[in-house]
């Protein structure tokens, strides 16, 4: 049984939205579900990785699944180049690689301190996709990719950029992974 490692969004721990419920239903696939719980303030996409890789390295590698939300999907993302898991699922990556830097507003850089600023400008979510051998399925609401342009853009540009991929775009759908409708769109695809 593969076992799936689930980060979630930023400051968020598992009671923060519904996560329970999302976690159940990828456990109604047959797979074990392990929330990794992420230390957010006062670190860096390099701590949260290192995080990551404490509770990874307790699996065998070809048994596990990295999933994430948000700069959770960063993070696995980020985890994901270095280590090769078995599947790699980002639940509407955050656009916040070095790509993507230059577009945002100085006021959200400013939100999200100098050090996370300084070390999302270090990492290339293209440059980490080219070590990047395992499946990998990406999904991103329809209405928050309206709302947010820069998800989608960060969204395609991975897609092409990953050998194995898939993008599923969820219907009427925010930024949120607990949504029913994401959900179902999860467990149709995974």
């Amino acid at each position: 049984m593969s076992t799936v490692l689930f980060l979630p969004g930023h400051m968020e721990g598992i009671s923060s939205r519904e996560y329970s419920k999302t976690i159940a239903a990828i456990k109604s696939k047959g797979y074990d579900v392990k929330f990794v719980p992420i230390k957010w303030r006062r670190t860096t996409i390099d701590d949260w990785v290192n995080e990551l890789w404490k509770e990874y390295d307790k699996y065998n590698p070809g048994d596990v699944i990295l999933a994430g939300f948000s700069f959770g999907a960063m993070t696995a993302f980020a985890a994901a180049s270095k280590k090769n898991p078995k599947e790699l699922w980002l639940f509407s990556l955050s656009p916040y690689f070095g790509e993507d830097m230059s577009s945002l507003k100085k006021s959200w850089r400013k939100s999200i301190g100098k050090r996370k600023a300084a070390a999302f400008e270090r990492i290339s979510s293209g440059a980490m996709a080219k070590s990047i051998e395992c499946r990998t399925l990406l999904f991103i609401g329809e209405k928050e990719a309206k709302t947010y342009p820069t998800l989608r853009v960060r969204a395609n540009a991975v897609r092409g950029a990953l050998k194995n991929s898939r993008l599923v775009v969820v219907p009427e759908t925010e930024h949120d992974v607990s949504d029913d409708r994401y959900i179902s769109a999860i467990v149709a695809n995974i």
